[in-house]
C-alpha cells in the first residue's frame, strides 16, 4: 500500500506543478506525523494531504482526513514553519484527492477551532 501511496503523491505533485504550485517538500516527516505535499500557491504556504481510494466501496478518500488526523497534519505543519523559520507568510491547508484515476484539489480542508486549536 505505500507504493500505491507514493504512486499517487508523485502524480498529485506533477499536477500541483501545472497548477502553478511551486513544490517545496515531499513527505516531511515531524514527530506527530507526515505532510505529504509542501508548496507555495503564489504567496501562501500550503500543505497538501494526499488520499487515494480506488472506488467508493469504503468511502470516499476526503472522508479519510478526519479530525483526529487534521490536527496531526497541523502540528506536523507548526513545526515544519518553526524548523524553516518561516515567519508572516499566509498557511493553507489543501487535500488532493484520487476516486480512481479523477483527481480533486480541495482547498482549506479544516480550520484551526473546528480540529480544537
Amino acid at each position: 500500500m505505500i507504493n500505491k501511496g507514493r504512486e499517487y503523491e508523485k502524480k498529485a505533485g506533477k499536477f500541483l506543478e501545472k497548477e502553478g504550485i511551486v513544490l517545496l517538500e515531499k513527505n516531511f516527516f515531524g514527530s506527530h506525523g507526515e505532510i505529504d505535499i509542501i508548496g507555495l500557491d503564489g504567496s501562501t504556504l500550503v500543505f497538501f494531504e494526499v488520499k487515494y481510494r480506488k472506488n467508493d466501496r469504503f468511502g470516499f478518500p476526503e472522508e479519510a482526513i478526519n479530525k483526529k488526523k487534521a490536527f496531526r497534519i497541523y502540528l506536523t505543519a507548526k513545526e515544519y514553519v518553526s524548523k524553516k523559520k518561516i515567519k508572516n507568510k499566509d498557511i493553507r491547508f489543501d487535500s488532493i484527492t484520487f476516486l480512481g484515476e479523477k483527481i480533486s484539489w480541495q482547498k482549506n480542508i479544516f480550520w484551526g477551532d473546528e480540529i480544537g486549536i
